[in-house]
């Protein structure tokens, strides 16, 4: 329920963002790549270990830099993709 929440928070910010793209085509499928692949990986670990929080961290300081570099569809792009990555690997595992 949880991740619910934050996916329905992470697309409302998405759906704010203005009518002038900050980013390509590519540049987006290039945060939306590499956010399914860190989130593949943060759900890969033992679920709720050290080692899996770590991960989600680091995922959430990429998008912060993403998004402090001036790219918040990037930015809201790869944590999405994140998201959806850690839910599809995590459903069914608590």
């Amino acid at each position: 329920m949880k991740h619910l929440a934050l996916i329905f928070i992470l697309l409302l910010i998405a759906s704010c963002k203005d009518a002038h793209p900050d980013s390509n085509n590519a540049e987006l499928e290039a945060a939306a790549a590499k956010g399914r692949e860190m989130g593949a990986a943060a759900a890969a670990l033992p679920h709720n270990s050290m080692e899996q929080q770590a991960a989600i961290l680091e995922i959430r300081s990429r998008e912060s830099a993403i998004r402090d570099a001036g790219y918040p569809s990037c930015a809201d792009t790869f944590a999405i993709e994140a998201e959806k990555e850690l839910i599809k690997n995590q459903w069914g595992k608590d």
